[in-house]
């Protein structure tokens, strides 16, 4: 199991070799002036004479004639290069649009690959293997549809989790994917119960709306109901007319009769 992680330990320190080329070569063809491999020894060339102490202990680069040839060691060298004594400055990695991720990505790649380069053990292996998972995550936030197109982050993404297994490593992003569980969970039993409440609201609206169509039925029965009456009511104040007219009649015609019977007519 040691030599399997420590294989896998060599082969993460390869990968990041190969990152480091991809990563200094599109940003070496993305600045102003020459593209070239030899436009690149000359630069370098130059920087180690302005700042000896920054580029100690870099590989020569005298007689490369391939970007294969370079290491992340050189490439990361230029790439994080701070250029506070260089007389023509570069700036490589604040043309990009999010220079702060492309750093941390920059950073990521060397350390992984300096852990991967120093693995004595499977520990040290596994460490190196979690790194380079890391790194590839912040590869994908600095330079994803730049650099580095989709399929080929697909393909560093499994080589991290072929790496992780053959160390024994846990692989860190997991923990990472259950939090983003969590909130869909939460907001699938909001959304349940946003539905309930408003069904609920729903039916009391509806049940609301039902007495009222009761009511409304029943103070439309008696409206119909309230011509009889009225019709009842003039009838009735017709016939009493009549009653008192005819009373009226019987009593002047009681009074004649009493007057001519006295004598009086």
């Amino acid at each position: 199991m040691q030599e399997e992680a420590l294989q896998a330990a060599f082969e993460v320190k390869a990968a990041c070799d190969e990152i480091s080329r991809k990563l200094l070569r599109w940003h070496w063809e993305h600045k102003p002036g020459s593209h070239s491999l030899d436009s690149l020894i000359q630069h370098v060339a130059q920087r180690r004479e302005e700042s000896p102490d920054y580029y100690d202990r870099t590989p020569d680069l005298s007689g490369k004639t391939s970007w294969q040839q370079l290491d992340t060691t050189i490439c990361m060298r230029v790439l994080l290069d701070p250029e506070k004594d260089a007389s023509r400055p570069l700036d490589l990695l604040g043309n990009m649009e999010h220079p702060g991720a492309a750093r941390r990505a920059c950073n990521a790649v060397r350390t992984a690959r300096n852990k991967a380069a120093h693995a004595a053990d499977r520990t040290e292996a596994a460490q190196a293997a979690i790194l380079f998972n890391e790194a590839v995550e912040s590869l994908e936030e600095g330079y994803a549809g730049t650099a580095f197109r989709e399929n080929e982050l697909a393909r560093y993404y499994r080589e991290a989790e072929e790496f992780l297994a053959r160390c024994g490593a846990k692989e860190p992003s997991a923990p990472r994917a259950e939090e983003q569980e969590q909130p869909a969970e939460r907001r699938t039993s909001r959304a349940a119960s946003g539905s309930a409440q408003s069904k609920n609201s729903r039916s009391r609206k509806q049940n609301a709306s039902r007495p009222a169509a009761k009511n409304t039925g029943k103070k439309k029965q008696p409206t119909g109901n309230r011509a009889e009456p009225k019709k009842k009511t003039r009838k009735n104040a017709v016939q009493n007319k009549t009653v008192w007219a005819v009373l009226l009649a019987a009593v002047v015609l009681g009074l004649l009769m009493r007057a001519f019977a006295m004598g009086l007519l």
